[in-house]
């Protein structure tokens, strides 16, 4: 007897999750490099606009970093709930029903 379960998460879904990682990764170097960019721009009264540019890019890949793997998660638990309040039905094998 074979049971056959059904992914949370279909393959097609494999590069949506490579690109919110992507993207998120990519968001946390600007972060950083928005912060060491503060640290070398400490002294002056201003800071270049581009270390403010910087920083509002890394904040919002973040954002959608983050966005992007939440929206993933929440289809596969909504597909993962809607498998698991799926029946079944099991018809009984023709050997068992000549035994009783």
């Amino acid at each position: 007897m074979s049971v056959a379960k059904s992914k949370a998460l279909l393959d097609q879904f494999k590069g949506w999750i490579v690109a919110s990682v992507s993207l998120l990764l990519l968001s946390l170097v600007l972060v950083l490099g928005d912060i060491v960019a503060a640290f070398v721009y400490f002294s002056e009264k201003t800071s270049p606009l581009w270390v403010t540019l910087l920083g509002v890019a890394g904040a919002l890949g973040v954002g959608l970093g983050f966005a992007g793997l939440f929206v993933l998660m929440a289809i596969a638990g909504w597909r993962s709930y809607r498998e698991s309040k799926r029946v079944q039905i099991i018809s009984p094998d023709r050997e068992d029903r000549g035994n009783h």
